[in-house]
C-alpha cells in the first residue's frame, strides 16, 4: 500500500473511553505506514454532549489551524460526535477544511444517535450538515444496524462497516479458561466502563446487595473504570465500605486491567447509555472468556446474541425507553454464580468469537484500507 500523507483529527485519552482506545489504536497502525499528523481533541469529561468552554476555546484553534494548514494531505480521518456541541464542532472542522480537503475526508461514527439528535433540531442545523457531510469521501459505521444513520445526509454507496476489536493482550489462553471454570473459588464479576449511571453500575451494585446472603457469599463484584464527579465517587466508596467481596479498582490499565479480565467469569454491562456505540469492554470480555449479561442497547445488538454470548436483562423495548429487567437480571446473576462450570461452553464460543470477528489486526486492516484505498466519488 503505497506511503500516504494522513491527517487524523481524533480524541484521545483522558478520559479513557471506546473511542479514544480506537483513534489511538489506528493513528498507532497508521504511522508505522504513511505519514501521519494528528490533530488531537478531548472529550474534556464523561457528560456527552455538555459545553464547555474551555473545549471551545481548544475547538476554535482547531479550526484556525484547519484553516491554514498548507500540507497537502491525500486522506483526511475524522471522528464524529452524535451530540449537539459536538456536531457543531465536527461541522466547523468541515468547513475549514475546504471542499477539496472534505471530498478526501472518512467520517468515524462509533455513536448510535446520530440520526436521532437531528430529527429534534431545527432545519438549519440539518442543511448544515446535509451540506458539509454530501462530500465526504466514505463513512464509517460500526455494525448493521447503523447503516441507515446517515439517510438523507451520505449517499448509501458510501456507508462502510467496521466492527471494534480487542487487545490481543486480552485473549486468554485455552488451559487458563478451562482452569478458570474449573476452580472452586469465588465467582468473579466485572463491570468495566465508566462510571455514569446510565452505563449502569449503580444498578448492577444495587442488585447485587439485594441477593441473598448464600448467593453472594459465593462471588466477588469488581469494578473498574473512571467516574464523573468526586461526589459520586464519595457516595459509591462509601456504599461499598467494609463489604469484603466488593472492591473498586478505578481507571485501569495493562497487568491491571488484563488480571482483571482473565480472573472474571462473568461480565456485566446493563446500559441504558444515550449515547451508546459499541462497547469495546464486552469484545474484550470475549476474548478473556466472560460470559456477558447485557442491555440490547445501541450497536450492541450487531456483536451479541441473547443465549450465545450469555443473556439480554433488560425489559422488551418500546421504541422510547430502555430499562432494565431487575427480576431477569437477577435470575440470570443468581443461576451464573450458583453454578458458573455450567457455562463455560459459552465462554469458549465468546473466545472463539473474538478470533473471528474482532482481532486488531482486521480492524486496522478493515480501517487502513477505506481511509486509504477508497475511490473518491468525484464531484460534478
Amino acid at each position: 500500500m503505497l506511503n500516504q500523507k494522513i491527517l487524523c483529527i481524533v480524541p484521545f485519552s483522558p478520559p479513557v473511553t471506546g473511542m479514544s482506545i480506537a483513534s489511538e489504536t489506528i493513528v498507532k497502525h497508521l504511522e508505522e505506514r504513511h505519514q501521519v499528523t494528528v490533530i488531537q481533541y478531548q472529550k474534556g469529561n464523561l457528560n456527552s454532549g455538555n459545553f464547555s468552554l474551555g473545549q471551545f476555546v481548544k475547538v476554535v484553534a482547531i479550526g484556525f489551524r484547519l484553516r491554514f494548514i498548507k500540507k497537502d494531505f491525500d486522506s483526511v480521518y475524522l471522528v464524529l460526535s452524535s451530540s449537539f456541541w459536538g456536531n457543531i464542532r465536527d461541522l466547523g472542522f468541515l468547513f475549514m477544511m475546504g471542499k477539496n480537503l472534505r471530498r478526501r475526508t472518512v467520517l468515524h461514527l462509533h455513536g448510535v444517535n446520530f440520526k436521532a439528535y437531528l430529527i429534534s433540531f431545527r432545519g438549519w442545523l440539518k442543511s448544515l450538515n446535509r451540506h458539509f457531510l454530501k462530500d465526504v469521501k466514505n463513512a464509517i459505521v460500526l455494525g448493521e444496524s447503523f447503516k441507515n444513520i446517515f439517510n438523507g445526509y451520505i449517499s448509501d454507496k458510501k456507508i462502510r462497516i467496521v466492527k471494534n476489536f480487542f487487545d490481543p493482550s486480552l485473549l486468554i489462553q485455552e488451559e487458563h479458561l478451562i482452569e478458570k471454570f474449573s476452580s472452586s473459588g469465588k465467582v468473579k464479576i466485572l463491570f468495566l466502563s465508566n462510571l455514569i449511571r446510565e452505563k449502569g453500575f449503580e444498578s448492577l451494585l444495587d442488585l447485587f446487595l439485594s441477593l441473598p446472603r448464600e448467593v453472594k457469599s459465593k462471588a466477588e463484584l469488581h469494578f473498574a473504570g473512571e467516574m464523573k464527579s468526586l461526589d459520586e465517587k464519595a457516595i459509591f466508596l462509601k456504599k461499598i465500605h467494609c463489604r469484603d467481596n466488593i472492591v473498586y479498582h478505578g481507571p485501569v490499565k495493562g497487568r491491571e486491567k488484563l488480571d482483571l479480565f482473565q480472573l472474571s467469569h462473568i461480565f456485566c454491562l446493563p446500559t441504558v447509555y444515550h449515547f451508546e456505540g459499541q462497547p469495546i469492554s464486552i469484545i474484550e470480555a470475549y476474548a478473556a472468556g466472560c460470559v456477558v449479561l447485557t442491555t440490547r442497547n445501541g450497536g450492541i445488538q450487531d456483536i451479541f446474541e441473547d443465549e450465545k454470548n450469555g443473556y439480554y436483562i433488560n425489559k422488551p423495548f418500546n421504541g422510547a425507553v430502555l430499562e432494565i429487567d431487575i427480576e431477569t437480571f437477577g435470575l440470570k446473576l443468581t443461576l451464573l454464580i450458583e453454578a458458573i462450570s455450567n457455562f463455560k461452553n459459552i465462554a469458549y464460543f465468546n473466545r472463539l468469537e473474538a478470533i473471528q470477528k474482532y482481532s486488531q489486526n482486521l480492524y486496522c486492516e478493515n480501517m487502513e484500507n477505506i481511509i486509504v484505498k477508497s475511490i473518491e466519488i468525484p464531484v460534478p
